[in-house]
């Protein structure tokens, strides 16, 4: 399936003009978040279909990648928020929710949020028919970022294991964002936003840092992209790409 440039905003949700929307739908050199939010999105874009299959975006947040579903019927689950078909119980469970229901479970950026990953993965395996599919991504490295908890990082030997011991055979593993490109951007990210109470002198030398780099930063992308262009989504399965940024897993029930 082709996947559009520009994605349609989605209205909603409320959301058309905003920039969580757009930098995940549309990911550009310059943005702050584009060399890892450019990688997850063309790992899902992947998995785009027009096929006409039931989804569940567990933990759905705004539902950026819902535009590549656009035949599903396509319904959303989260603790709380607009235009949610379903409530994530606090036991993690889906008020609601009919087991063996959804060909499809989307699960974006959430897994590192859960308190129990177990039950989660347990409650996704319910949810879905035999023989649906989960698809997931989640952080290898990253910041702390609360939402409104952050608890886990994850290797791709231990979400393999996870998956497993619940009942899913896994499918496929691609690490995201990898080696140069995450020193890359990890690097960025630590010198546009500081520490909490970093020390004056280096305070003041991000400032500098951030006032000359900032309007480079789109000719900085392109040139990371160009040296670092295998270093996107690779498989788990391939040698040299120790240190990853994301991962995303396809599963089946």
């Amino acid at each position: 399936m082709a996947i559009p440039d520009q994605a349609p905003a989605d209205l909603s949700l409320g959301l058309a003009d905003s920039g969580y929307l757009r930098e995940r739908r549309n990911p550009k050199p310059g943005d702050l978040f584009y060399l890892h939010l450019r990688d997850v999105l063309d790992a899902l874009s992947a998995h785009a279909t027009e096929e006409r299959l039931k989804v569940l975006d567990f933990g759905s947040g705004g539902s950026p990648y819902r535009y590549l579903f656009p035949n599903a019927e396509y319904l959303r689950a989260d603790l709380e928020g607009e235009g949610l078909d379903f409530t994530i119980n606090a036991d993690g469970q889906l008020a609601g929710g009919k087991a063996a229901s959804f060909d499809l479970i989307l699960s974006t950026q959430v897994l590192e949020h859960v308190a129990n990953p177990a039950l989660y993965f347990s409650e996704c395996r319910r949810l879905l028919r035999p023989g649906g599919k989960l698809l997931l991504t989640t952080h290898g490295i990253y910041e702390d970022h609360l939402c409104p908890n952050d608890y886990f990082r994850w290797t791709a030997q231990g979400l393999r294991l996870i998956l497993t011991n619940a009942g899913f055979q896994v499918r496929a593993v691609q690490k995201l964002t990898t080696s140069g490109r995450a020193l890359c951007f990890t690097l960025q990210r630590h010198l546009f936003l500081g520490g909490a109470s970093p020390p004056a002198s280096y305070a003041l030398f991000c400032r500098v840092l951030n006032r000359v780099l900032r309007p480079l930063m789109p000719l900085l992308h392109r040139l990371v992209d160009w040296c670092f262009r295998d270093c996107r989504a690779v498989s788990d399965s391939e040698s040299g790409h120790p240190l990853y940024v994301a991962l995303l897993v396809e599963a089946s029930h």
